[in-house]
């Protein structure tokens, strides 16, 4: 497949690296998403990714309309039935008291830390299976008015702990017509 950047029309960056921008919220790398074609998913070059997540403060704003556009896809595409709305494990898993330590890397790189994301106590009430194409837009919808409200307060939004699992087709294999042989 001929992927392009999907960050703008004219992007020229001519790289040849792509990444699927949000595939996390849907479940990445899990057997539920394996089967969905690359043109559902939404790519963008290395530069702009790094662009649009890390140098921007409207990215859970992005997330929710990518998320939405993904949505679309799937829906055009129409091998996914439905959803399921789920924390991801690291929500699941009870919380434990962390212990400080006083050593420290000698090492000054930093690495990356995936740092938790609570889910809002609203948004736990709709986890749950089997949700529509439009449950799901909604679920977008409430979370977007839901990091406004954020803003708003003087406090920085990000994009929750949850996935939208895709709960494919089974593909219907006819039964072959006797009387046809």
């Amino acid at each position: 497949m001929d992927r392009q950047c999907q960050f703008d029309e004219s992007c020229s960056t001519g790289s040849s690296h792509y990444r699927k921008v949000i595939s996390h919220i849907f479940g990445r790398n899990k057997k539920c998403t394996v089967n969905i074609p690359d043109a559902v998913w939404i790519y963008y070059c290395r530069k702009h990714y790094q662009r649009a997540r890390y140098r921007n403060d409207e990215w859970p704003f992005t997330q929710c309309r990518l998320a939405l556009d993904t949505i679309a896809n799937m829906q055009a595409w129409g091998g996914v039935d439905s959803f399921d709305l789920t924390l991801r494990r690291r929500e699941r898993l009870p919380t434990t008291t962390t212990t400080t330590t006083t050593t420290t890397s000698p090492s000054s790189k930093k690495s990356p830390k995936n740092i938790p994301r609570p889910v809002p106590d609203w948004l736990h009430d709709c986890v749950g299976p089997n949700k529509s194409f439009d449950e799901i837009r909604q679920v977008i919808h409430d979370l977007r008015a839901h990091f406004l409200s954020l803003v708003q307060n003087n406090q920085e939004p990000f994009f929750p702990d949850i996935e939208i699992l895709p709960n494919l087709r089974r593909s219907s294999k006819k039964p072959r017509d006797a009387t046809t042989n």
